[in-house]
């Protein structure tokens, strides 16, 4: 969802339930949910998938629903994969949920509840191995409007969706079969919004249990726990202490993703395709 161009780049089959909620103790506090999956076909020359993610934050929400296709090009060494995505998103304003300091304002209606539907692309690159990870994409691509109160003239509610820049770079280093320590760092740009960088680090024993950290620039420090189930299966949490003001009146935030990421088809010779089997972990919203 954040990078078409990992479609098809995990495992051969990799699906996952993300439910994220934000600073807990605030009323209408920001609350995500999303299911995705994707796989690659024709050898593994191209990726497919599918997200549905519903955002709710306050008097908004918005059911996100997304297709992504990526094209993959190998190298002796590296897997470089370009994708794009289009989606549309059900975007609705509760008008019972808002208060206003001028109750004639023009852009909101406070007695209805409106939805409309917004189309919308994103693309992005991703280079990568066993070892390490780069990519970068661009959501909101089409820079779409969210048009409300369509048949009322005397209200007009238009939200201008802006470009989304987002980096990831990572890397996984091992000097004991046991452990791999993976080192993620990712960075997102928005146009009139401070720039958003965190750093992660996990510890992964025997690739069946993770722990690790995440310091998010002005915002809070995240604590992660995982477990492998299966060999297919994973399941984590991430809990976020509040560094920044609104750490005062919260609880912090707290996240769980579900995750199967498995080679269910065989090789020749009844070998398991195990091509990057690092790639099964993933960044946490």
């Amino acid at each position: 969802m954040l990078n078409p161009g990992v479609t098809g780049t995990k495992k051969l089959v990799d699906a996952r339930i993300n439910y994220r909620n934000q600073w807990t103790g605030y009323e209408n506090a920001p609350k995500t949910y999303n299911l995705s999956a994707h796989s690659r076909f024709l050898k593994g020359k191209m990726g497919a998938g599918f997200y549905v993610m519903q955002d709710q934050i306050g008097p908004s929400k918005q059911m996100n629903l997304g297709l992504s296709y990526a094209y993959h090009i190998r190298f002796p060494d590296v897997e470089l994969s370009a994708g794009v995505a289009a989606n549309f998103s059900k975007h609705t304003l509760d008008g019972n949920k808002m208060f206003l300091h001028n109750t004639q304002d023009p852009a909101l209606n406070q007695h209805t509840t409106n939805s409309t539907w917004v189309p919308d692309a994103n693309a992005g690159i991703y280079l990568y191995n066993d070892r390490f990870h780069v990519g970068l994409s661009a959501l909101h691509m089409l820079e779409s409007t969210a048009e409300f109160y369509k048949n009322d003239s005397t209200k007009k509610g238009l939200i201008k969706y802006a470009d989304h820049v987002n980096f990831t770079l990572g890397y996984n280093y091992s000097q004991h079969p046991d452990f791999i320590f993976e080192s993620t760092l990712y960075g997102t740009y928005i146009a009139g919004t401070p720039f958003n960088l965190d750093y992660t680090l996990r510890v992964h024993y025997r690739q069946m249990v993770f722990a690790g950290l995440s310091l998010r620039l002005r915002d809070a420090v995240a604590l992660h726990l995982g477990f492998t189930i299966l060999e297919d299966f994973q399941v984590s949490y991430s809990y976020d202490f509040l560094t920044s003001k609104i750490g005062n009146y919260s609880s912090g935030s707290h996240e769980i993703m579900l995750v199967f990421s498995s080679s269910i088809f065989k090789q020749k010779h009844g070998r398991v395709n195990d091509k990057f089997l690092h790639q099964r972990y993933g960044y946490l919203f």
